[in-house]
């Protein structure tokens, strides 16, 4: 073999091995990047919950507002497809409010959009089926007036 040869399969083993070392390396700074944004999720979980909740209830205010409080108001329950659409309309006022940023954090720190979102859905719910409003309407009713005239 020449000269020529040799330079050659050294510059081609010198540029595979600084491809592989660049590959690890980037593997590594990815990995540790990683726990450096996941514990910052921990160490701020707090932050990110009043967030989070101040969007859920901005949301759910107008929601309340447009579409549940008559029923409250008058102490009955909206059908399913209501309640249905309900969720699903205040998940995405939910999300119009956050902006993609936002979206794109609560996603990362939830693990998937569809566990996100099922939260959001339930939050709503459960808020709903323990509308203060409503309660008092039907302990109204089903207490009578206070005294008979």
């Amino acid at each position: 073999m020449n000269n020529l040869s040799i330079a050659i399969i050294i510059i081609v083993g010198l540029s595979l091995s600084f491809i592989i070392i660049a590959k690890t390396l980037r593997s590594v700074i990815d990995t540790h990047l990683s726990f450096i944004r996941r514990q910052s999720y921990v160490d701020k979980h707090e932050i990110y919950m009043k967030l989070l909740s101040y969007y859920m209830d901005k949301a759910f205010d107008i929601i309340y507002k447009d579409r549940i409080l008559i029923y409250s108001i008058e102490g009955t329950k909206p059908d399913d497809n209501e309640v249905k659409q309900n969720s699903i309309d205040f998940a995405k006022l939910t999300l119009k409010l956050m902006g993609p940023t936002l979206i794109e954090e609560f996603t990362y720190l939830y693990g998937d959009e569809d566990t996100f979102i099922f939260s959001l859905v339930e939050y709503f719910n459960t808020k709903a089926e323990n509308d203060e409003i409503k309660q008092a309407s039907i302990n109204n009713i089903m207490d009578g007036p206070d005294e008979i005239i």
